[in-house]
């Protein structure tokens, strides 16, 4: 698991300039102010209307296969590397 991760973080590093964790309106608020770009609102297409119920167990179980194949560990690299670095942009 611990080597997906790393694997995982490697492919990121080399092959994404920008990568956003968490407050996007914010980084993409900065990105409009730097190129002067205007807003454009983009319609959120493809997406379930509906609502969505989940048993207790069932969310135990993914946060099981999330755990077991390295996706929580991956999320959390990507925190731990990745939040706060365009900070120096503001």
């Amino acid at each position: 698991k611990e080597e997906k991760v790393r694997r995982a973080m490697e492919i990121l590093q080399r092959n994404f300039d920008v990568v956003t964790v968490g407050d996007h309106d914010k980084f993409m608020n900065s990105v409009l102010e730097m190129t002067g770009w205007n807003r454009i609102e983009m319609p959120h297409a493809n997406t379930f209307k509906g609502e969505l119920n989940f048993t207790k167990k069932q969310v135990e179980n993914l946060q099981k296969l999330l755990r077991g194949n390295g996706d929580l560990d991956f999320m959390d690299a990507v925190r731990v590397r990745y939040n706060g670095y365009l900070d120096y942009l503001e």
